[in-house]
């Protein structure tokens, strides 16, 4: 069953707990793949689909990270409702996004209301405010969202000292490595 909502202002959809889990772990591994702060998808997540992986938007944006069709095909998604696809999906959009505009307040809002319509209209107020929210409930304190500001946290989501960097195909290394090793070395011991 499908739930609708409406994009980025909660849901009427209530993940089980299993779901809750799911998510997360899926929020977890796209964080260490694509190099978002986990911070960051959780609230993207929290805000578009109350983490829950079956949410459906009355503008047609669907699952964990609430991605259009056209979006997410164009991402490799085959299945939005799959949290891992969804987290994966949303995770690679956002980095694109952060790479092209180089905060997170401005990927943020063209993660909301598009790239081509803030290009073509500036930001919207309501994308303005979207952004200030994700970037509130991630704990990011400066407006522009750069990665030192960003509250760095595992996969886990324990903190870690020092600045964030922005993950890039010319620096994915070990620490993202290391936090796929961990991932694959939890999985194996739980």
């Amino acid at each position: 069953m499908m739930l609708s909502l409406h994009r980025g202002m909660g849901s009427a959809c209530t993940p089980t707990s299993s779901e809750l889990a799911a998510a997360q772990q899926a929020l977890a591994n796209a964080s260490a793949a694509y190099g978002v702060p986990l911070n960051i998808l959780q609230a993207v997540a929290q805000q578009e689909s109350s983490m829950c992986p079956r949410a459906v938007s009355s503008a047609g944006a669907q699952g964990l990270m609430q991605l259009m069709p056209a979006t997410a095909a164009s991402l490799g998604v085959t299945n939005p409702f799959d949290p891992q696809q969804s987290a994966n999906g949303g995770a690679q959009y956002l980095a694109q996004l952060f790479q092209q505009y180089g905060d997170w307040n401005t990927a943020l809002i063209a993660y909301n209301q598009g790239p081509g319509a803030l290009a073509q209209n500036g930001p919207y107020s309501s994308s303005q405010q979207y952004a200030s929210t994700i970037l509130a409930n991630a704990g990011v304190s400066s407006p522009s969202g750069g990665p030192s500001d960003i509250p760095a946290s595992d996969i886990f989501g324990n903190p870690i000292e020092g600045p964030v960097t922005q993950a890039s195909s010319s620096n994915l290394g070990i620490p993202l490595l290391a936090g796929a090793a961990a991932i694959a070395a939890y999985a194996l011991f739980t």
